[in-house]
């Protein structure tokens, strides 16, 4: 309260403001003359064009009084920043956040204005500039390179990086170059390598953007996520961050080459690749406790030179697992062969499709189980969509052959017709009767579990679970949507569902 009391009148009302969004904000100057510039002493400031201007460029030329009503707005919003921006009395300005979609915004207006924030000793610049006709990029001023108090910078799409060759950065500690073009290859290999605090690094690669090679040679470095696109022309990239916590990296680009020198305090990977790469990112992440694999698009062959390899994820407790369109149980039994200590699988296959033939595989598994699964395994939770035969045929063999197996978990479907299962389950001696419980049975055991509305609905996966419904032991009818909304064909169909259930 001391503190409080300290500040005047005017300084209370513009703190209280900072947390309102600049579009609210600006909105009070109309209450009084008090209110009328208080906004402009705003030490942070976010502009965001309406995402809705695509519409007009997605029907091909033609523009209805709505279009029209979108682009006035749009040329009203750059008006005002370009006109109040410059006028802005706050002599710092903390934070400044620039989100445009569309054609209007001239580049020189952007570079205008991140001067401007430069000026201002900004500590936080974020530039998303994305207009969906062809407009060059924004060049942003050299001066950017040279700013002593930024400490976070993020940059996304049509801005053009050029990095002068005598720049610093000493406050900078984040930094997120996405689908960005640079002005040279050397461009963000100077930035790269003159961040000296640097923690949180994301560098997202486009088609076109002007680089071959990398490194990140960095070590204050604690988070690194990069992405490097399918048609990108990539040769190398090398990396040495020994402070790293968290990696995640997804390499789809043409015959690129990766070299993983030192990351000895990682603890989170997150992998997604076309996988040629899949072996050297592997054997450089065997030490870490969580580990998410994706594999898209029936890349799963790629992989098949990873078998029989003696890589061995020592330390390894949580694996998630994820599939697109793919068929990956020998990838994914080949991890739990390598996977002594897993506690915590996630399986997702939520996008595949049901043409995979995978029953015989993990029949044929059962005689070869895999340590973890005996040893370790606490929780197994699985995403499918209600077609994927890959997800039932592990699912049952999770149950059958975890000895430790505290908790699982089914989520099948999604939206409106997602149906999730959750069931603790006790230790040794009832994991004996689950295994021998034949299928069906274990299914209307869980079903037994869930209200008789949600077990109902199950009726529409599949074959299987057609019929289901009628040997749950325990049920339950409710009519109270009948007497919400009281109708005689309301209360007909009720009376219809519980003759025709029970007989």
């Amino acid at each position: 309260m001391d503190k409080i009391t300290g500040f005047s009148d005017d300084e209370l009302l513009v703190k209280i403001l900072s947390f309102l969004p600049t579009k609210a904000a600006v909105t009070t100057s109309i209450l009084s003359k008090q209110w009328k510039f208080l906004w402009m002493r705003l030490p942070k400031l976010e502009y965001h064009d309406d995402i809705k201007i695509y519409i007009l460029y997605m029907r091909g030329g033609s523009r209805s009084r709505t279009d029209s009503i979108l682009l006035e707005k749009s040329q009203r919003m750059w008006r005002f920043i370009d006109r109040n921006l410059p006028l802005h009395s706050s002599p710092v300005i903390e934070s400044l956040r620039l989100t445009i979609y569309n054609e209007l915004f001239q580049p020189e207006s952007i570079n205008l204005w991140v001067e401007i924030a430069v000026s201002r000793c900004v500590k936080e610049l974020s530039v998303r500039f994305s207009p969906f006709k062809g407009k060059r990029d924004a060049l942003l001023p050299t001066t950017l390179y040279t700013c002593k108090s930024l400490v976070t910078l993020k940059l996304r799409e049509n801005i053009l990086v050029d990095v002068p060759h005598v720049f610093c950065l000493p406050s900078l500690k984040t930094l997120h170059l996405s689908h960005v073009t640079y002005a040279d290859e050397e461009s963000l290999q100077r930035l790269l390598s003159n961040c000296f605090v640097l923690e949180d690094l994301v560098v997202e690669r486009r088609v076109g953007d002007n680089v071959r090679n990398f490194a990140v040679i960095i070590p204050s470095l604690l988070s690194l996520s990069f992405e490097i696109l399918g048609q990108c022309s990539s040769e190398e990239y090398v990396i040495h961050t020994p402070s790293l916590k968290y990696f995640k990296a997804r390499d789809f680009g043409e015959c690129s080459t990766c070299l993983i020198l030192n990351m000895p305090k990682l603890e989170e990977v997150f992998v997604s690749t076309a996988g040629h790469n899949i072996k050297k990112l592997l054997e450089s992440v065997t030490y870490v406790k969580r580990l998410s694999l994706f594999i898209p698009d029936n890349n799963a062959e790629a992989f098949t030179a990873l078998y029989g390899d003696v890589i061995v994820f020592n330390q390894l407790e949580h694996l998630t697992f994820i599939i697109w369109e793919a068929y990956c149980s020998k990838l994914l039994y080949w991890l739990l062969i390598a996977s002594p200590k897993l506690r915590n699988l996630e399986f997702n296959d939520q996008f595949s499709s049901d043409g995979m033939d995978t029953l015989v595989f993990w029949e044929q598994m059962i005689t070869s189980v895999p340590q973890c699964l005996l040893s370790s395994l606490q929780t197994f939770k699985w995403l499918g969509n209600g077609d994927s035969i890959e997800g039932k045929d592990l699912a049952t063999f999770i149950l059958r052959n975890s000895c430790q197996l505290k908790t699982a978990t089914i989520s099948i479907g999604q939206g409106q017709n997602k149906l999730e299962i959750e069931k603790e389950l006790l230790l040794h001696q009832n994991m004996d009767k689950i295994s021998g419980i034949s299928d069906d049975v274990l299914l209307v055991k869980i079903l037994s579990f869930r209200p008789t509305k949600v077990a109902v609905s199950t009726s529409v996966l599949s074959k299987q679970w057609k019929y289901l419904r009628k040997r749950v032991l325990k049920l339950e009818y409710d009519d109270t949507e009948c007497k919400t909304k009281p109708s005689k064909s309301s209360h007909k169909r009720f009376r219809c569902f519980v003759k025709r259930f029970c007989k």
